[in-house]
């Protein structure tokens, strides 16, 4: 079934109990710098803070540690003492946070087509579909 976006954005804008926009609503908290790079080691089995600030290049400790407080504000991301000696820390994404998944999928969908100078190496687009096959679970 084809989602009629422009329909379903036109009814959402037109609520009166709207309050502020949905979209840049989501931004605010996913759309500073850094977080959607967190948000992608997470989803690719990161946990703890070293391996975080290991696999985003050029991020300092005080922004990560800034920014995942700000996950957990949001209720994106919770923190976990694992052990207390020595002191091991996790960050594991709330069912919240597991709902971005399909965001940043979309996302990437988007680049791989449509940034693929940007994206790849050689420059020439791919499509997630094609890739996405490969993936998809079996029973």
């Amino acid at each position: 079934m084809q989602v009629d976006y422009v329909s379903l954005i036109r009814k959402v804008y037109s609520m009166p109990e709207l309050k502020a926009c949905p979209i840049e609503t989501t931004f605010k908290i996913i759309g500073k710098k850094w977080t959607s790079l967190i948000l992608r080691e997470l989803f690719r089995g990161a946990s703890q803070f070293s391996q975080l600030q290991k696999r985003v290049k050029g991020i300092n400790s005080k922004i990560l540690s800034h920014r995942l407080k700000e996950l957990q504000r949001a209720s994106i991301l919770k923190k976990s003492v694992v052990s207390v000696e020595p002191v091991r820390i996790e960050y594991t994404l709330t069912e919240k946070g597991k709902q971005l998944m399909p965001i940043l999928a979309a996302a990437m969908r988007f680049s791989m087509a449509n940034l693929a100078e940007s994206v790849f190496t050689d420059g020439k687009p791919r499509t997630f579909d094609a890739l996405s096959g490969q993936f998809t679970k079996r029973d």
